[in-house]
């Protein structure tokens, strides 16, 4: 792949980023731990921040936000008051509904192009290149 398509491609997902940012009020990174809160409700602070690989100190500051703007829940455990456990609140619930149809359409329209065979094709490559991705870091390796 050519550096300029590659460019093309990184700017069109530079503009799902801010189109949902506008939509959402949220940034990227507010948008997916929300969505992660939603698919997995209950969970525990220290497993977002070690699924998301992302410090606890910055996934706090992210929570603070989103609860905020009541979008989550925390509740702190009373057997152990260490354990917080985390859910989607009904306003957050409805944010990931509203971004999970808009990934649904952006990629109907951003696909549209392709025929059945060839849409096939592409989600064969995909799943290809993410499974030989284990690690992020490993891309800028000589």
């Amino acid at each position: 792949m050519d550096q300029q398509l590659f460019h093309q491609l990184l700017d069109i997902f530079e503009f799902k980023k801010s189109y949902q940012l506008r939509s959402s009020g949220l940034n990227y990174l507010q948008l997916h731990v929300l969505e992660r809160i939603y698919e997995g409700e209950g969970l525990k602070t220290l497993d977002i921040s070690k699924q998301m690989g992302i410090s606890p100190s910055t996934l706090i500051g992210v929570l603070d936000e989103l609860e905020i703007r009541e979008l989550i829940k925390r509740d702190r455990q009373k057997a152990d008051k260490r354990v917080v456990l985390v859910t989607t609140a009904d306003k957050g619930k409805q944010k990931v509904l509203q971004h999970i149809k808009e990934d649904e359409v952006f990629l109907r329209n951003l696909t549209a192009c392709l025929n059945e065979e060839e849409s096939v094709q592409f989600t064969g490559l995909l799943q290809k290149i993410i499974n030989s991705t284990t690690e992020l870091e490993d891309l800028f390796k000589g």
